[in-house]
């Protein structure tokens, strides 16, 4: 996500979505009241017929709707300004967002502050995404800002079948070694090799001959290096292994959940009330929450809010689940969200006393 301050003082804030990762801290920056400027589509009457004409559109926004791990933030509201001639000013409106789309926020409550905690949201690095061919290689990090190239090199190899195979083994040993020591350097054990050959498989082995504690997915593009790092990127195939990454990670605070219910019971927190007072005092560890608690516009998204901005600041671990998988579906029977305290504390009667 790219964010620039048109207007600190009013709190005008020009938005790009560059990742899909990003709609979810779209959907926690936007609150009841602001108003979005964005290009959109609405169907209009010309004469006897009716055509979608795009047009640049500001509502008053009412709600949202989000859901982790599709492609769209959905934005309804009341129309306060837009093209005259449509006469669409007063209607109702859902401007809908995705990858690549721009838009401007005008915060209707905003502090000079509100950028900088929004920021520290940013959810940490998951993958590790290569690209290679018998010409190139590339490695990039998927992180919510985006992709971020790690290292790019190109291969040269004999052009006669001499020497070729033991180049290309040497090469490759060389590749999965790199690719094991920035999985360490950034503490990621997911990586996704693509390849336009069945090279991708030689190297899944080598890697996985170092060191077999590396989760390894598969894919197909047409070239290596910086392309078939952005064709990559565009595949179902990332979006998945995010999706599947997120409900490991789930799976494992719940796990850890369960076992402390019986070991150190103080050690846990669920329910937004009691989740909440564990963040104001700085107890959080870990925190996993269900994504349709995101989508709401009460006083729930103000808790929220106010819940994981505390986690960042404290460096506590923060994993969005999607709700109709079986780990968010056992927290949403625990209220929504669980948490992980980093010591024991007693919060029934700390809320008694408050």
């Amino acid at each position: 996500m790219r964010l620039e301050v048109v207007d600190g003082k009013h709190g005008i804030i020009r938005v790009k979505i560059d990742y899909e990762d990003d709609l979810w801290l779209l959907s926690l920056l936007i609150s009841k009241g602001d108003l979005v400027k964005s290009i959109t589509s609405r169907d209009v009457s010309l004469g006897d017929e009716k055509r979608r004409i795009s047009m640049v559109l500001t509502i008053n926004v009412e709600k949202i709707e989000f859901q982790a791990f599709t492609n769209r933030l959905r934005i309804h509201g009341i129309v306060v300004d837009g093209p005259e001639r449509f006469g669409v000013k007063g209607s109702h409106h859902t401007i809908s967002i995705g990858v690549g789309d721009e838009l401007t926020l005008y915060k209707s409550s905003w502090s000079p502050k509100l950028l900088e905690e929004f920021l520290k949201l940013v959810r940490p690095i998951k993958l590790i995404l290569v690209a290679v061919d018998f010409d190139e290689y590339g490695i990039a990090l998927v992180q919510s800002q985006g992709m971020r190239i790690i290292d790019e090199k190109n291969i040269s190899l004999p052009i006669s079948g001499e020497g070729f195979e033991d180049a290309k083994e040497r090469e490759l040993r060389e590749l999965a070694k790199r690719i094991i020591e920035i999985s360490k350097r950034f503490d990621i054990n997911t990586v996704v090799i693509a390849s336009p050959s069945t090279i991708k498989n030689e190297l899944k082995a080598f890697i996985e001959q170092f060191d077999k504690n590396i989760h390894i997915y598969l894919d197909t593009v047409a070239n290596g290096g910086y392309a078939g790092l952005q064709e990559l990127l565009n595949r179902d195939t990332v979006r998945m292994i995010l999706r599947d990454v997120a409900i490991s990670e789930a799976g494992e605070i719940l796990s850890e959940f369960d076992s402390l219910l019986v070991k150190d019971i103080n050690r846990v927190a669920y329910g937004l009330d009691s989740i909440e007072l564990a963040a104001n005092i700085g107890a959080i560890e870990k925190i996993a929450i269900i994504d349709e608690m995101l989508s709401t516009f009460d006083d729930t998204k103000d808790k929220i809010e106010k819940i994981l901005r505390i986690a960042a600041e404290k460096n506590a671990k923060i994993v969005i689940v999607p709700s109709d998988t079986p780990p968010g579906q056992r927290i949403k029977i625990l209220g929504g969200a669980i948490a992980i305290l980093r010591y024991s504390i007693e919060l029934d009667k700390v809320i008694n006393i408050k």
